[in-house]
């Protein structure tokens, strides 16, 4: 049986079928993150339609982001237990929901639970630890580069969708951008998904053999005992530094950002295009290199680049330090992903991955969260964002310390 298992797995087509893995993974990283990642652009008109204030907003995006970090624990056992496919498929049913219904809404607690806990279930089912668990899989050798090329998609989604989105609101409005979104995602996307997306390599009765065994594994010892070891706290507080710094305050707050210093809409979603390409070179060199390179250092020089950037924005007042700030931070963002993924690949082993890497990763959407509702409080009280980048600055720095010290062992079989 074990032999008939190995052959399955190994007799290759001469086209791989996992290289159809990684495009579909990064479709679905490119729809989720297009929406999720480009929530500055509704920031204003949703003021405006709904008649509140920035804090309001905050609240939606806090929301949101705490769904979506819950959701992505979730999903990464679910994706352990009932394979990629499935939750990438819920995902995209969840997110169409969101996008249609958001059509019939009023009143800004609509949006909350609409956007906020809908959508966001949606957003964290198809984030980057479900596709994850599905590339380890199918992939022996070269899983950093192969994870950086699905994440390019969390890249390509706002650098698309930001300059699409602004031009499109202008246009037609927000609402009736959500019911084109939400159409072309129910009507594509969910079938796609469900027909073509394949958990791990082999036949049907090996996957299902592989999947009982995985399951029999992960029953052996509750995931939450990550947190006995010192260590995973260290990576959780790190990785909340880090969604606090890149999706809480870029995300959420850059275009509100640029807007205040007086930038058009056009040239702040040029900018964030510019940061969307950024992102994605970043991504491909970090992921080339996460195989190679100590993946402690490399995400030390990556929030150290962060804190560079964030003195550049805080300390001139110019639309090319705009810009400046896009190119540095942007190749920053995502590229964390490939090594803190294979840090903990190290520290918790590939069966229990989906699982653990989860549970982390909720850490880095709880930062997110606070990183777009404290810098909404901030701005409430002072009308600017210079405590806020501050505060970015710090904690940056500090994170880039702890984790350059810390000393990684394997603390799951």
């Amino acid at each position: 049986m074990g032999k008939t298992a190995i052959t399955a797995v190994e007799s290759k087509p001469k086209f791989y079928y996992g290289y159809f893995i990684v495009a579909l993974s990064f479709i679905a990283m490119f729809a989720t993150l297009g929406i999720r990642g480009t929530f500055g652009t509704y920031v204003t008109p949703w003021e405006e339609t709904f008649s509140v204030n920035r804090l309001w907003i905050s609240v939606v995006s806090f929301t949101s982001l705490f769904v979506y970090g819950i959701s992505i624990a979730i999903a990464g056992r679910l994706a352990d237990k009932i394979g990629p496919r499935k939750v990438l498929t819920y995902s995209m049913a969840l997110m169409s929901c969101c996008l249609l219904g958001s059509y019939f809404a009023t009143n800004i607690w609509h949006i909350v639970i609409l956007y906020g806990l809908i959508g966001s279930v949606g957003f964290g089912f198809a984030s980057n630890i479900t596709v994850s668990v599905a590339i380890v899989r199918w992939f022996k050798e070269k899983k950093g580069l192969m994870i950086s090329i699905v994440v390019l998609g969390m890249a390509a989604g706002p650098m698309v969708y930001t300059p699409l989105n602004i031009l499109l609101i202008e246009k037609m409005g927000w609402k009736w951008l959500f019911v084109m979104y939400g159409g072309i995602y129910a009507i594509l996307l969910i079938p796609l998904f469900f027909l073509f997306f394949r958990d791990q390599p082999g036949h049907n009765s090996v996957i299902e053999k592989n999947k009982t065994i995985q399951n029999e594994n992960i029953k052996g010892k509750s995931i939450f005992s990550i947190f006995r070891y010192p260590i995973t706290w260290v990576i959780c507080i790190t990785y909340f530094v880090c969604g606090f710094t890149d999706v809480g305050l870029v995300y959420t707050h850059m275009v509100p950002l640029g807007e205040g210093r007086g930038y058009s809409r056009i040239l702040v979603g040029n900018a964030m295009m510019v940061y969307g390409i950024a992102n994605i070179v970043g991504t491909i060199i970090v992921g080339y290199i996460t195989d190679k390179f100590n993946n402690k250092t490399l995400l030390c020089i990556l929030f150290s680049i962060r804190v560079i950037a964030l003195l550049l924005l805080l300390f001139i007042n110019h639309p090319l330090v705009l810009f400046s700030f896009a190119l540095l931070y942007g190749f920053t963002d995502i590229a964390t992903i490939a090594p803190f993924t294979m840090l903990c690949s190290k520290l918790f082993g590939i069966n229990r991955m989906g699982s653990a890497f989860g549970m982390v990763s909720f850490f880095h959407q709880f930062g997110a969260a606070f990183g777009s509702l404290i810098p909404g409080l901030l701005f409430s009280l002072s009308l600017d964002y210079i405590s806020t980048l501050w505060l970015c600055i710090i904690l940056l720095f500090a994170s880039a310390i702890i984790i350059r010290n810390i000393q990684t062992m394997r603390i799951l079989d």
